[in-house]
């Protein structure tokens, strides 16, 4: 305690001591607010590049019909899988009667083909009911935000739903196609429904190839209509102006194909890695491991990208720290040397020289632990309120630091991860002590009797 003292009234008595506080307090605030701007980019990066896909998929290719009903069997029968349920992908091309042409894709050049991916209404209306949602995408129109609005599916709970009989569609499907029993129902991604004015009721015919394509083998095809029951949105706007949803058993029949599925898709507990490795475990007699991939496994080449953009911008704002425990270096030692004689007073009076040294060193360890808490109590603040303060400086000042427009979210993201923060506030103390080693190791080497003499 009495040690503790004595630094205090050191760095109290030397104003210059608060530089090395600021210096580490804003190096470390740098770090947390691009730290947690960076996880925020991943966090917007992992939500838009999943789409609609699955926690974990289980490719089916090879298996026979047998196999199949007993790995549905065993997931059924799981306690960590929460929802199981068959996929199927087609690659078709869309041709509208109205307009009598077929139709491009948005911004992808002549590309006329849309994947046809064929769900059960238990993922829709369950793990993935949140697609079916009214919010309009960011930046849309004013006239695209009333006409997406409107466009979403009739009945939540049955995404699906379409009835002849029905009034509601009676009033949306055109003259000639009031009786027809064999309209497919179909959801376009929302940006492409707008682009194209697909709206509830809009017939759409689709062409794709029957049956397994085989190399130097012509293959028939075939086409059919579908009939737009609503639409949905996912965070990747590419994923949208390429994709619609079926229902799987229509699709198979469309498609020709001797499969019900290409996959399993499955929700459960627990995070996407621990439920993969969970299933490869409890299915290994049935299914091949290889087969069992995660959402994060299949984009891994993207999130690693992402990750390892993080990590290097972590690591060059941390030089900023060093730099600022550098200044600790060179304040120290020159606290040592104003205070030889001070140090030849203590050992006079019984201080051992490592307690001399001690005594400095808490003087170091004062200020990294000051400027650390700073630091990450200010970086958190800052980057809570870092949209809001980026809104005023636009509008007093008229410079825009994030441009809006060139990203698929509206603010700045921010992802303050708690626990990352703590690993640089202690690596901070250890970088400023490691620093004050030097001025420590100067102090515990003074004679008394020379320190005693030093004017």
């Amino acid at each position: 305690m009495d040690l503790l003292l004595i630094a205090w009234r050191y760095l109290v008595a030397r104003p210059i001591t608060l530089v090395s506080t600021l210096s580490v307090t804003v190096g470390l605030m740098a770090i947390v607010v691009v730290d947690s701007v960076m996880s925020g980019f991943l966090g917007e990066q992992r939500a838009l590049i999943r789409a609609l896909a699955p926690d974990v998929s289980i490719e089916l290719d090879g298996l026979d019909a047998a196999q199949r009903a007993a790995l549905a069997s065993q997931l059924a029968a799981d306690p960590d899988v929460t929802t199981a349920a068959a996929r199927l992908d087609v690659s078709a091309i869309q041709y509208c009667r109205e307009q009598r042409s077929f139709l491009a894709a948005p911004k992808l050049g002549d590309s006329y083909f849309v994947n046809l991916v064929g769900l059960e209404d238990a993922e829709l209306s369950g793990p993935l009911n949140h697609v079916l949602g009214a919010t309009s995408p960011a930046g849309a129109s004013a006239a695209a935000q009333s006409f997406l609005g409107t466009s979403t599916v009739a009945r939540p709970a049955d995404p699906f739903w379409f009835d002849l009989d029905d009034e509601w569609w009676q009033q949306r499907l055109p003259l000639d196609r009031r009786h027809r029993g064999d309209l497919v129902p179909v959801l376009f991604g929302r940006h492409l429904a707008y682009q194209f004015d697909y709206r509830p009721g809009t017939v759409v015919t689709l062409a794709t190839f029957r049956g397994v394509l085989q190399a130097g083998a012509a293959s028939p095809t075939a086409s059919r209509e579908f009939v737009v029951v609503g639409t949905f949105a996912t965070r990747d706007r590419a994923f949208d102006d390429t994709h619609a949803l079926v229902p799987r058993a229509a699709l198979g029949d469309f498609a020709g194909l001797d499969t019900d599925a290409h996959e399993q898709a499955v929700w459960g507990r627990g995070t996407p890695i621990e439920l993969r490795d969970r299933l490869r475990r409890a299915l290994a007699a049935t299914v091949d491991p290889a087969a069992i991939r995660s959402w994060e496994d299949r984009r891994a080449l993207l999130l690693g990208a992402v990750e390892s953009e993080r990590r290097v911008m972590n690591v060059a704002m941390f030089f900023v720290v060093i730099v600022a425990t550098f200044s600790l270096f060179v304040t120290l030692h020159q606290l040592v040397r104003r205070k030889t004689r001070d140090i030849g007073i203590l050992c006079a009076l019984g201080a051992s020289a490592m307690r001399a040294g001690r005594l400095f060193l808490l003087c170091g360890l004062i200020v990294t632990l000051a400027g650390s808490v700073g630091g990450l109590a200010g970086g958190i603040a800052l980057a809570h309120w870092l949209n809001p303060l980026l809104d005023l400086v636009e509008r007093l000042t008229g410079f825009r630091l994030f441009d809006r427009q060139l990203f698929s979210f509206k603010n700045l993201p921010v992802q303050i991860e708690f626990g990352r923060l703590v690993w640089y506030g202690i690596a901070s103390v250890a970088c400023g002590t490691l620093f004050t080693l030097l001025p420590a190791a100067r102090a515990a080497r003074q004679d008394p009797v020379e320190a005693l003499r030093h004017e």
